[in-house]
């Protein structure tokens, strides 16, 4: 009797255990299918979407039916400015320009001086009084703090916070060397009048900002080597991609590589500094 209760007892459990494998079974595939469906898409992007290739540490290249279009990624930058549209006369030389940031940008709204916001308001009024001497003493208040008052993206003048930027990787000739004046011409042609996106890495002894420019989507770095209007900068830019758009202009014969032996400007600052001892 006793044998007989214990086979009940095994077969019984068995049951359970095969009714708890069945379920758990069924209970799996859902998950099985859900996994699966996952890795199919996974696979199915990677073999139809075109790889993003990478050039350097900072840009990344998507191809558009214009060209490249740059990405800054934030690696190594500390800030970006938003300009208002650039002038003419802003534009150094080949590799320096001047920007203005409007103050009502959240990024620089606040750290306006109060003096500055004040003279700026007086100066304003005073204008519209026609009180040019007292107009004209305000706006030295504003320009010795780093501002100015410059027309806005609407037409309006508006108080702007003043920058000058050294562009990052690149060195033009000086505006007295062959192709300086050429580099400069081509620099204000492609920002003038345009609005420009900047990311800054650092300051030079100067004073001026080092950063990556971007207008309108052309990174002006790339199409200033390209055209073989500056040079690599090496000594304080390591970037692969830039190499290799001066070899592409190198190679072209284009800009001052049409000149048998281009003088480097930084040798050439070097000369003229020893020449002045």
């Amino acid at each position: 009797m006793y044998a007989s209760h214990t086979r009940r007892l095994l077969r019984r459990d068995r049951g359970a255990r095969a009714h708890g494998g069945a379920a758990r079974r069924r209970a799996s595939t859902p998950l099985l299918c859900l996994i699966g469906a996952i890795l199919l898409v996974a696979i199915s992007r990677h073999t139809l979407l075109p790889k993003m290739p990478f050039l350097g540490s900072f840009w990344r290249v998507s191809l558009a039916p214009g060209g490249y279009i740059p990405t800054p990624k934030s690696h190594g930058v500390k800030y970006e400015l938003h300009t208002l549209p650039v002038d003419a006369k802003a534009v150094a030389d080949g590799d320096t320009i001047t920007v203005y940031v409007d103050t009502a940008d959240p990024r620089e709204s606040g750290n306006v001086p109060c003096e500055v916001q004040e003279a700026a308001a007086e100066r304003t009024k005073a204008r519209a009084a026609k009180n040019y001497e007292k107009a004209d003493t305000l706006q030295k208040i504003i320009v010795d703090a780093g501002y100015r008052q410059v027309p806005g993206l609407t037409g309006e003048q508006v108080l702007a916070k003043k920058y000058r930027v050294r562009l990052r990787g690149i060195d033009a000739p000086e505006n007295s060397m062959p192709y300086g004046r050429e580099a400069k011409e081509e620099l204000v042609k492609l920002v003038q009048g345009r609005t420009l996106k900047i990311s800054i890495y650092d300051t030079d002894r100067y004073g001026r900002l080092v950063g990556d420019v971007d207008c309108n989507g052309v990174f002006v770095q790339e199409h200033m080597l390209k055209k073989g209007l500056t040079w690599h900068y090496t000594a304080y830019d390591q970037r692969p991609e830039l190499a290799e758009w001066e070899k592409q202009a190198q190679a072209g014969g284009l800009g001052l590589w049409a000149l048998p032996n281009p003088e480097k400007p930084w040798e050439w600052r070097k000369e003229k500094r020893t020449r002045k001892w």
